[in-house]
């Protein structure tokens, strides 16, 4: 209880001498935005937009100035590119009713101009430490809920999320963010580390989505990486025993959903062969790939607007199967960017996913740059293999995660030395 008591003082009064209230915000929204995705990530578009419109208002009137290096002018122009791009496609493609809609979906792709300054504010290594924290309770509150829908409620977890395939992606970036913290020579901060990173894959688990189960062995990798060129202050006997008892947890709490997510594969994979005209998760993503690519091959260019997605995938569908097919993307981001925008469309994604990984390596050498690009690493290889089989973005959750860690990595300078969030 001493540690959190401190955390609470961290958190709201940092004892590092920054008092202003620019950098108290910013330590409360970067700790607030890492525990909620979990647990309610409409939350997360809350505090995105409100930092977005504080810091236009800050900027407007002179209280910040817009303090981005030339690395940082890089990776916010990649990032708005893709938005641009999105809205041109609005343009070129009628109807026009939605616009607006889809405009404001596409905001928080621009927030950096708007966020990076204001956590410019604070002083260099305190965010990310705290984002870093935050990861680890958020994703332990949210197991401890997922687990109580399972065993009352749902078949699939869906957490505070309302959507398994959500509460799986957040689980795997967010348990993977949170075992950065075993560089932490805080005991109790090692201790959340482990445990969330556990509840991270409990909820990937629980929540049964299969593509995040095939992050996990890239997160590994980059774990490995991560780990053998900073170093952990956990002995590695401790870390097998206690790495041990929590697999021996999850095998025993997740085996049940992820045996009936394999059972369901196979009976998927059968029903291929059948031509009663069943419609399974595999048949309708067989499906729905087969119509995007059909539908950008005729305008490669231009594609047809967000607006226009599923009508154009569902144009030379039989009628049969048309109206059981009734998503709002084509679950493979690169598709649905390529209906919405042709190549030009896929071309900006590409970018954009890219842009946390170019600016965690245009850093300066040092232990901030490296922590940089794990971050980066987790984030971007979560969005592009979940993506490829599900979710990517135009999401309400997903986007302001994306965009806000982007503006995240940023921050730090590479040659930052972290401390604990707590230093004793």
């Amino acid at each position: 209880m001493r540690y959190f008591k401190q955390l609470v003082i961290e958190a709201l009064y940092p004892g590092n001498g920054a008092v202003s209230a620019h950098d108290r915000n910013n330590g409360i929204a970067v700790f607030l935005f890492a525990i909620l995705p979990g647990l309610s990530p409409n939350f997360n578009a809350f505090i995105l937009l409100a930092s977005m419109l504080w810091g236009a208002y800050s900027l407007a009137i002179g209280r910040l100035a817009l303090n981005l290096s030339r690395s940082d002018r890089v990776v916010a122009i990649g990032m708005s590119i893709y938005p641009l791009v999105m809205i041109a496609s609005i343009f070129i493609n009628p109807p026009y009713s939605e616009e607006l809609q889809w405009i404001l979906r596409l905001l928080p792709f621009f927030s950096i101009w708007l966020v990076l300054p204001r956590m410019r504010q604070s002083p260099d290594g305190r965010l990310v430490p705290l984002f870093i924290l935050g990861a680890g309770i958020g994703m332990i509150v949210t197991f401890l809920l997922s687990l109580l829908q399972i065993a009352f409620i749902m078949d699939r977890a869906e957490g505070g999320t309302t959507n398994a395939a959500l509460l799986g992606i957040i689980g795997i970036l967010f348990g993977g963010i949170a075992l950065l913290n075993l560089q932490s020579p805080n005991s109790v901060e090692q201790r959340i580390a482990i445990l969330g990173y556990a509840a991270g894959l409990g909820c990937v688990l629980l929540s049964g989505t299969r593509s995040a189960w095939l992050v996990i062995p890239v997160h590994v990798v980059i774990f490995l990486w991560f780990f053998r060129k900073r170093g952990f202050h956990l002995s590695l006997r401790s870390l097998a025993i206690t790495g041990s008892l929590l697999f021996v947890g999850l095998v025993a709490l997740g085996s049940g959903p992820v045996i009936h997510r394999i059972q369901e594969l196979q009976e998927n994979l059968t029903s291929l062969e059948r031509t009663d005209g069943e419609i399974t998760s595999l048949s309708a993503r067989f499906a729905l790939y087969k119509g995007a690519l059909s539908a950008i091959s005729k305008d490669p260019l231009t594609g047809y607007g967000p607006q226009n997605r599923m009508t154009s995938v569902l144009a030379d569908m039989p009628d049969t199967i048309r109206p059981q097919l009734s998503f709002s993307h084509v679950h493979n981001g690169f598709l649905t960017a390529g209906i919405d925008a042709g190549v030009f469309g896929i071309a900006a994604l590409s970018l954009m996913l890219l842009t946390p990984v170019i600016g965690a390596w245009r850093k300066e050498a040092g232990p901030g740059r490296d922590l940089a690009i794990a971050l980066a690493l987790l984030l971007f290889s979560s969005y592009v293999i979940t993506g490829s089989f599900g979710i990517m973005f135009n999401q309400k959750a997903l986007d302001p995660i994306f965009a806000y860690m982007v503006a995240l990595i940023c921050t730090d300078r590479g040659r930052t030395l972290f401390a604990p969030v707590v230093s004793s």
